[in-house]
């Protein structure tokens, strides 16, 4: 059994890839690439323009930055598939 401090360790490692993560996106949006939803057999998958794919927990810190606005390219306007960086 782990103790809580060993745990909360744990959660802040994965809390700064997660962040770096989300960084290293935002900044190639910033150079105009943009985030894609992509459907697929296997479930959805988040892909920029340059085709590397992210990790679900990473997109999502990425998409709710105020600095990435949605397309709203989706087949219902509530479901966005496509997002873009927006200069503030």
């Amino acid at each position: 059994m782990q103790s809580p401090a060993t745990l909360h360790a744990k959660r802040r490692v994965l809390d700064r890839r997660r962040r770096h993560g989300a960084t290293r996106v935002i900044s190639e949006m910033s150079r105009s690439a943009a985030l894609h939803l992509a459907f697929t057999k296997s479930g959805s998958n988040f892909v920029p323009s340059n085709r590397t794919p992210v990790s679900t927990d990473i997109a999502l810190l990425v998409v709710n930055d105020v600095r990435v606005v949605s397309v709203n390219d989706g087949l219902f306007p509530t479901a966005p598939q496509t997002w873009r960086y927006v200069t503030p």
